[in-house]
């Protein structure tokens, strides 16, 4: 238990008088009376050798009165220190209080790009980014321009909306809009240090990659540090899309290869992992090339729904020779070496477990198809599609998607349930027009050296590019005329 500060102070005293009185003793031993005369000290008296002083007791005091201004002093250090841990402690709410304000603003900013960017083809694309700004509680009044919400009174809140982007990669470029939500946020303990308010400012770019130069035309939808993710690598090849964007939502990995790519622009949300020889990069939008560290993707065809099974229904077909196949349901269908197969216009619906494969060299033709490819009881038993033979074997294939209708455009569906691999691959004559969809399973686009084929779109989870093929992504401009695939705007930084 403590002793209060009075009762502390007599102790002290009376304990310096015993050392005073001890010391007398032992200095003068022979003086060993007791005197008649006592010092009273706190209502207690003691004896002291006839050579002692009064000035032991005053000394005693001037010990007692240090001890009380030392404890004055440690009460006002700690005072201080309190109010220096209540200043890091306010600080700290604020800071928290602030950071959750930016998340939320950078919602409205997110929406206010996607919104703007929806627009370009329309018009309307301030009132547009604003409006979808304001649904999520953030409605400009201050005049549009976020250098007003600088100084303004709190509650003050600007939208600015730039199209082209006024910063950053994609500036100049009409393809694309810049949001700026700018709010004027009260501080609490920061007012202490005279603070009593603070801007935030969120940021957000979206591009409308449709038709037209700058389109998307391959997304790769696996986040960072897979597998499967982002796009890869593992042999010597060219990667030409030098018309349309390139999105990726994982890493940019040339694990073990060398890429060449010629591309409008390329997206990265996570990092560079190059490994291998790496190749090189050549952008023509400019800035970053690749840029790092953008948005993620949503899925540009995820509103895809799976058809019903086709009829009639086929078994398991194996071509030899000239021959002619007919849409339908299909256990399986295994191309023939050697075979040369026209498809006749339709879908061509591949049922769990089965898949399409070559078992050689073979030629293959057809337009206005679609292969579609059911999931299985669970991911890694669905339907596949393989279309290079034995040995890394490439076929002569030339195949375009259906034309009208609900899948318009979408020359291979491969159910959002399934995550089997898929290997597409062809020779320098080879083109597949339409889109190669495979939203939960790994891509690899494979040919043989001197060899090249052409691709409208690319949708996968992961792409791996092995060979040494040349592959042409050409966007939009390889979907039947009038198909639009790419509806929806991106956030893209």
């Amino acid at each position: 238990m403590r002793l209060p500060l009075g009762r502390r102070q007599n102790i002290c005293v009376t304990n310096c008088l015993l050392e005073e009185y001890n010391t007398a003793l032992f200095r003068n031993p022979s003086k060993r009376e007791v005197p008649s005369r006592r010092i009273r000290s706190f209502g207690r008296a003691w004896p002291r050798p006839s050579d002692a002083s009064y000035e032991a007791a005053s000394r005693c005091t001037e010990t007692t009165m240090t001890i009380r201004k030392e404890a004055g002093q440690a009460l006002i250090s700690t005072t201080l220190a309190l109010v220096a841990l209540m200043g890091f402690a306010g600080l700290g709410i604020d800071l928290g209080i602030l950071r959750n304000d930016k998340r939320l603003q950078q919602t409205a900013a997110d929406a206010a790009a996607i919104a703007g960017a929806s627009n370009t083809a329309y018009g309307d694309v301030t009132f547009g980014a604003q409006d979808a700004a304001s649904r999520v509680g953030y409605t400009d009044n201050g005049g549009g321009q976020v250098s007003n919400c600088t100084g303004a009174a709190v509650g003050t809140i600007c939208v600015q909306v730039n199209n082209p982007p006024a910063t950053g990669p994609h500036s100049g470029d009409n393809n694309y809009v810049e949001a700026l939500v700018a709010d004027v946020q009260p501080t609490y303990f920061m007012k202490i240090l005279g603070k009593n308010s603070v801007t935030i400012t969120a940021r957000a770019v979206a591009g409308n990659l449709g038709p037209g130069t700058g389109n998307g035309c391959m997304y790769t939808l696996g986040a960072p540090n897979g597998p499967p993710e982002g796009l890869h690598i593992s042999g010597n090849t060219t990667l030409n899309a030098s018309n349309c964007t390139i999105v990726d939502d994982g890493d940019y990995v040339t694990s073990g290869g060398a890429l060449t790519v010629n591309a409008y622009s390329i997206g990265v949300s996570g990092n560079s992992n190059v490994s291998g020889s790496g190749g090189s990069v050549t952008c023509i939008l400019a800035g970053p090339c690749p840029t790092f560290g953008i948005p993620a993707s949503s899925d540009p065809l995820q509103t895809l729904l799976a058809p019903p099974v086709q009829s009639p229904s086929f078994g398991n077909v194996t071509t030899t020779g000239t021959q002619t196949l007919q849409p339908g349901t299909y256990s399986s269908i295994t191309i023939g070496s050697g075979s040369t197969v026209t498809m006749n216009p339709g879908i061509y619906y591949i049922s769990a477990p089965g898949s399409v494969s070559f078992a050689g060299v073979a030629t293959v033709k057809g337009s206005g198809v679609m292969f579609y490819l059911q999931n299985g009881t669970n991911p890694s038993n669905g339907a596949s599609i393989d279309m290079v033979g034995p040995g890394s074997q490439v076929s002569n294939i030339q195949l375009s998607a259906p034309t009208s209708g609900p899948y318009a455009g979408i020359l291979v569906f491969q159910d959002q349930g399934d995550d089997k691999n898929a290997k597409i691959g062809g020779d320098n004559n080879s083109f597949f027009d339409g889109a190669l969809y495979f939203p939960e399973g790994q891509l690899t686009l494979f040919g043989n050296a001197g060899g090249g084929f052409n691709v409208a779109i690319v949708d996968a989870d992961a792409v791996v590019l092995g060979g040494s093929t040349t592959v042409n992504l050409l966007g939009s401009a390889a979907l039947p005329a009038g198909v639009n695939l790419i509806k929806n705007a991106t956030i893209v930084e």
